[in-house]
């Protein structure tokens, strides 16, 4: 194994700790609102990722940086290609943020309300783009000799990406749910488990379709 198999091995573990982990952040913040009915409930919901929700995000950075330093080609071409989808993608990691800490700045139910829906779409605009990103590099994506991105945003949404980013959005749906019936109780706990087993087999399907 050369250099450069290592650093791709190494790139390839850290994505994969970082979805594996992340994942599960993601899942929780879409389910939210909807698993959650009062505010000591999203308070509950919340707290199960309270400790870890910044630190797993360290490995989406350290990936990147990894990226830079062993191929700076790739990253050029991956960061200029994918622009406006990591733009996106940080704008809705840094407002899903500010709603975690935020929160609990104010007891007005409004308040707490609209940053709950801030951690929601923080969570899904995230795991939609992934999905969506990932079946661009399988597809693959217009890059003339130079190795620079010919297309546009647009032309990264085709049918099949469509479905991909449907995908990884309902697997982190999946993963979520099975943390929270892991690391909740009562009410919460249920509800977690009774969408775990409604959801899992078409989120099974659709992930071996894709596959």
């Amino acid at each position: 194994m050369d250099l450069q198999d290592l650093w791709f091995v190494l790139i390839s573990i850290l994505f994969i700790g970082f979805f594996f982990l992340e994942g599960f952040d993601y899942g929780v913040g879409i389910l939210l609102p909807f698993l959650g009915k009062t505010d000591n409930e999203r308070r509950a919901v919340i707290n199960t990722i309270g400790p870890v929700w910044d630190a797993n995000e360290v490995w989406m950075i350290t990936a990147g940086g990894a990226i830079f330093a062993a191929f700076p080609e790739w990253y050029a071409t991956l960061f200029s290609g994918f622009y406006l989808a990591l733009v996106l993608i940080l704008l809705a990691l840094i407002f899903r943020g500010v709603a975690f800490e935020f929160r609990s700045k104010h007891d007005n139910p409004r308040w707490r309300t609209t940053w709950d829906w801030a951690i929601f779409f923080g969570s899904a605009i995230p795991a939609l783009l992934w999905g969506v990103a990932f079946g661009n590099l399988v597809r693959g994506v217009p890059i003339n000799a130079s190795m620079d991105f010919t297309g546009n945003f647009f032309d990264l949404l085709s049918p099949y990406t469509l479905v991909c980013g449907v995908a990884g959005f309902a697997v982190f749906l999946l993963h979520g749910a099975v943390f929270l019936s892991l690391r909740s109780d009562g009410v919460i706990r249920e509800r977690a488990e009774t969408f775990a087993r409604r959801a899992w087999l078409p989120v099974v399907g659709v992930a071996v379709l894709l596959a």
